[in-house]
């Protein structure tokens, strides 16, 4: 066995130079959308994707909730007998020491290659509003409110279809809520090639409580191409939820535009369950937008929520009241919006809400505001 020197560590240093790869690449891959479109969102992932998801979809529970379990036990072990070795066993301890410090060096530098190569890619293709050339101008707050309207008046209607329970709030079997979020894509994509897309069902996440403690609605797994989603708060936003997290695994890397694409998805389900949670959220975020630029016209808004609206409102301000602020919370909320700065994301966790700009812009395709 070769004895361990210190020479022999730094020999592993040039290996931190990927960093540099995934650098230039990120840079080259923000100029040339269209190149990044045609041959890695249209070509090379889904290759990487299918293979990954054939693997994991077979799996009843989430792969990698499991792996990240025993990975993290592994680290722990394998750092507490670093540890009182280095304290315990003095001979080579600046080895040891140096080569536990380029070990996670190297580990978090070729994640971040994984991330980019199986996933984050995506973050630079053609723009989701290019690919259905939506229309671009400045809207007004009584635009705004139309649209906000019409929202409002469709989740009334659907509200009158669906189920509820004891308590008179919307209920849903989690079976057929994963089958729905399915057969929806496959319906979308079928008549949209670029969209199209055999999706898996979402997982559910076994830490739900933990995420609803985060305030974390659902996340995508890129190591094994999971959609997990948060089976703990209430159902108002979880089918949308589900259609967010499967549009992330189409591909659709960023925040607002994964958004857009599961309302998208979810106003044209013929299911009135998935139908309802897209338009519900849809709401959220543009009556968020009109009540920042106009509360008299917010005041209005309100007039067309259901009695069923506001008690399923109601039911999910409920369950995140208690977690809100909170020390976990806040600092769940700063990991995530540092992540998304990070991925060119440039108002991170602000950048869920700017699908409400993408929902205007379709509304107006549509010839909404000249009716």
């Amino acid at each position: 066995m070769r004895r361990e020197t210190i020479p022999r560590q730094l020999l592993r240093l040039p290996q931190l130079l990927i960093l540099g790869l995934v650098y230039l690449l990120v840079r080259a891959a923000s100029k040339a959308p269209s190149i990044v479109e045609s041959f890695y969102s249209q070509k090379l992932y889904p290759i990487i994707r299918n293979a990954v998801s054939a693997v994991t979809r077979v799996v009843p529970f989430c792969l990698a909730e499991l792996i990240a379990a025993i990975v993290a036990a592994a680290i722990v072990i394998v750092l507490i007998v670093r540890v009182i070795k280095l304290i315990l066993i003095r001979k080579k301890a600046l080895v040891r020491l140096i080569s536990l410090v380029i070990t996670v060096a190297l580990t978090a530098a070729y994640l971040v290659f994984a991330f980019y190569v199986m996933w984050g890619f995506n973050l630079f293709r053609t723009p989701i509003d290019e690919k259905l050339d939506l229309p671009e101008r400045e809207y007004t707050a009584e635009e705004l409110y139309s649209v906000c309207v019409d929202l409002a008046e469709n989740a009334s209607r659907l509200r009158e279809q669906v189920e509820t329970d004891a308590d008179g709030v919307f209920t849903w079997d989690l079976a057929s809520m994963k089958e729905s979020v399915r057969r929806a894509y496959a319906e979308f994509g079928s008549s949209r090639p670029s969209f199209k897309a055999d999706v898996p069902p979402v997982k559910e996440a076994a830490s739900s409580k933990f995420l609803s403690a985060c305030g974390i609605s659902g996340m995508y797994i890129f190591l094994t191409e999971e959609p997990l989603i948060n089976t703990d708060e209430p159902f108002l936003y979880i089918p949308m939820n589900a259609a967010h997290e499967t549009a992330h695994y189409v591909g659709y890397a960023r925040e607002e535009e994964a958004n857009f694409l599961a309302f998208l998805v979810c106003a044209d389900s013929s299911d009135p369950e998935l139908a309802y949670s897209g338009y519900m959220h849809a709401l959220a975020h543009c009556g968020s937008a009109l009540a920042s630029s106009d509360a008299d016209l917010y005041a209005r808004l309100r007039e067309y929520y259901s009695e069923g609206m506001l008690k399923d409102l109601a039911n999910y301000s409920e369950h995140y009241r208690k977690y809100s602020d909170t020390e976990i919370w806040n600092t769940a909320n700063d990991l995530n919006d540092n992540y998304l700065k990070l991925n060119k994301q440039e108002k991170g966790v602000l950048s869920y809400l700017e699908d409400t700009a993408l929902i205007l812009r379709y509304y107006d395709s549509r010839r909404f505001f000249n009716q």
